[in-house]
């Protein structure tokens, strides 16, 4: 898989995040005009089964630094830097505006702007907890790449995949009780319930697992497969293997022949895609709800949705710039 395939499949990523995000419960699918109902339930509803963009990313994730780790990792902090800076940036654009739209929850005690400038707590936008794991699994990432190297695929897959079903038990059935308010265990059940997906990116890339097939016939049929595959995770309501069908839907992404301008937008979404993901709920949850939704039918609000993400990330990346010439001064 190349960086371009990286690039291009975290576009369709943030496109998954921002539609599981409008629509991924049956009360917020209820706020649009919606046509079609399957059991009395919003089809848009339903179509967010298939929508698992944080696996996806995380997938990415894995791959990608395990194949800079075989060249040698030199910019692992640098990169983690840019990540908490540009995360600084859209807190204190968004925490300003929510000061002045919603006074009693931004920004709030000097310790829950402590707790967000960190991410150990995210009250600001709960949208962002997987930072504070994410950069957990970077900092940690050499020695998971160690033990994917030293230890049999087959044994680490199975002990992460089993680490990862029990810390969706636990969050299941403690979360609302005692894990959501406290965080120090919180986080480390976290960082183990995206573990194998990490570690299944990376073993990915060392095994050679998503390279494109040399055999016609995938190519032909990908598209039904991908379809069909869809189709049938959202015939299912369980998480149990949607990092399988993530990984499945990769693999077959990859055997397409796609158009070049979708691959260019994608690609340009997927330079996007962080930026997007910290910025699009303040957007759609926290401070423009009813603007958001207020566009009535599924795939207006969507779009909307898409293009103000966007072009909010384009004012922060040129606010970025401008700051990095100005201090590099």
């Amino acid at each position: 898989m190349t960086r371009q395939d990286t690039q291009i499949l975290k576009g369709l990523a943030i496109l998954m995040m921002l539609f599981l995000h409008l629509f991924n419960e049956v009360q917020k699918a209820n706020l649009c005009v919606n046509f079609i109902h399957v059991a009395d339930k919003p089809l848009t509803f339903i179509m967010t089964r298939m929508a698992n963009p944080v696996p996806l990313f995380v997938m990415l994730s894995g791959y990608g630094l395990y194949a800079v780790s075989l060249k040698g990792d030199k910019n692992r902090w640098t990169r983690l830097w840019r990540l908490v800076k540009r995360y600084w940036l859209i807190l204190a654009i968004f925490v300003t505006i929510g000061h002045f739209l919603v006074p009693q929850t931004y920004p709030g005690s000097f310790a829950n702007i402590i707790k967000n400038l960190t991410a150990y707590e995210t009250s600001y936008n709960g949208e962002h907890w997987f930072l504070f794991p994410y950069i957990l699994l970077a900092v940690t990432s050499p020695w998971l790449f160690r033990i994917c190297n030293r230890y049999n695929t087959i044994v680490v897959l199975g002990v992460s995949y089993f680490i990862y079903l029990a810390t969706c038990y636990l969050i299941k059935f403690y979360g609302p009780t005692y894990l959501f308010t406290h965080m120090a265990p919180y986080h480390p059940i976290l960082y183990g319930s995206l573990l194998f997906n990490f570690i299944l990116g990376a073993l990915a890339c060392k095994n050679h697992w998503l390279e494109k097939s040399k055999k016609p016939i995938v190519t032909r049929f990908a598209w039904v497969a991908i379809l069909l595959l869809c189709v049938l995770r959202c015939c299912m309501s369980t998480t149990a293997f949607h990092n399988l069908f993530i990984f499945a839907l990769m693999w077959l992404w990859i055997q397409t022949t796609r158009p070049a301008k979708i691959d260019k937008v994608l690609h340009h979404l997927g330079d996007h895609s962080m930026n997007m993901w910290l910025i699009h709920t303040f957007f759609c949850t926290y401070l423009f709800h009813d603007f958001i939704y207020g566009f009535k039918y599924p795939l207006l609000i969507y779009l909307v949705l898409i293009a103000v993400s966007y072009l909010s990330s384009c004012v922060i990346n040129w606010i970025d710039k401008k700051m990095t010439h100005y201090f590099a001064k």
